[in-house]
């Protein structure tokens, strides 16, 4: 196993912290471990986003037009 996947498992990095270390670390991995860490992140992110859910935390309302929260192009829910 590698750190990434350690970190990860343990919680000691976001899904986030974890898909820039894995972009550092891209050329040294093998490629069957390197889709496999990419779907433990998407797992945590996953997680994470449920977890959110059910606490009831703020989600954010991207605008339809700009994508961004708050609204850039004065047309989305944040006038």
């Amino acid at each position: 196993m590698c750190i990434i996947c350690i970190e990860l498992e343990k919680s000691l990095i976001s899904p986030l912290e974890a898909q820039r270390n894995l972009s550092e670390m891209a050329f040294d991995l093998e490629l069957d471990h390197f889709f496999e860490v990419q779907e433990k992140i998407q797992e945590a992110e996953s997680k994470n986003q449920f977890s959110a859910l059910l606490r009831g935390e703020k989600t954010a309302e991207l605008c339809s037009k700009c994508g961004y929260d708050p609204c850039d192009c004065l047309w989305g829910p944040n006038e």
